[in-house]
């Protein structure tokens, strides 16, 4: 009578486990891509205006920084970011226009600038810049550099009822994987992005599958997690992104021979 006891406990047990299991997602057929594409290039087009808001943001690596910052970005690389002092005022200004890029410190009448493409000025923030600044502001929002587009898409029905969009960028340097809700009006949930030695996941809103809620960056340097406290359609110049300096900060070229 033990033994059969003993399997009968073993056989519940096994029963709750399995009960208890996390859900498997996996794709169990091939769906129509276009449908889910057509979102993706609404949102695509619904940034191009530019974004604004709040980001409470943190870079965890050799450096760390800790605090919240002010946003301006476009998908085509161009974005202003101001970073608060403890105090009141502000403890820097950084800036691009997709051609060079300026970090100025006003409190110390300081300015640093280098051309987009280059890593030279990260020594001179307060955080590294996890990726090329160019794709930058795209990769926060999750969407598309300027004038990229999806290439060799395909989607799937997940077993959980969700289903999955799969594409990569036009110049095939990135890997985009998207995330839907259930039903035939399902939202964008989640963006991921894979690149050479960087990950980026970007979550949205339950209640808006256009605004991003979060996002991770993970790259060599660290990792940078930052989460939106208030976000939205950038109603303002774009022509006002770059800072005026006075004239006697002190600009130092980044890019100049020594």
């Amino acid at each position: 009578m033990r033994r059969y006891y003993w399997g009968a406990v073993i056989v519940l047990l096994m029963a709750w486990g399995t009960a208890c299991a996390p859900r498997q997602i996996k794709p169990v057929a091939a769906i129509d891509p276009a449908p889910l594409l057509e979102k993706i290039d609404t949102r695509q087009m619904a940034f191009e205006q530019g974004l604004s808001g709040t980001v409470e943001l943190a870079f965890y690596g050799k450096k760390r920084f800790n605090g919240k910052i002010y946003i301006v970005a476009y998908p085509d690389g161009r974005f202003r970011l101001e970073v608060p002092g403890p105090f009141g005022g502000t403890l820097l200004v950084m800036a691009s226009d997709n051609r060079e890029i300026l970090a100025f410190y006003p409190g110390e009448s300081r300015a640093f600038r280098s051309m987009v493409d280059g890593k030279s000025i990260n020594p001179y923030l307060p955080f590294p810049l996890p990726v090329d600044p160019a794709i930058l502001p795209a990769m926060l929002m999750g969407v598309f550099p300027e004038g990229g587009h999806a290439t060799g898409a395909e989607a799937h029905l997940m077993d959980s009822g969700e289903k999955q969009l799969l594409a990569a960028a036009a110049d095939g340097g990135l890997q985009y994987t998207y995330y839907f809700g259930k039903g035939s009006d399902s939202r964008l949930r989640q963006v991921m992005i894979r690149g050479e030695d960087m990950e980026v996941s970007v979550r949205t809103f339950r209640d808006n599958g256009h605004l991003p809620r979060d996002f991770t960056i993970t790259m060599t340097e660290g990792i940078l997690k930052g989460e939106w406290d208030s976000v939205a359609p950038f109603k303002g110049d774009g022509a006002a992104l770059w800072p005026r300096l006075p004239d006697s900060v002190a600009v130092t070229d980044l890019e100049a021979s020594p």
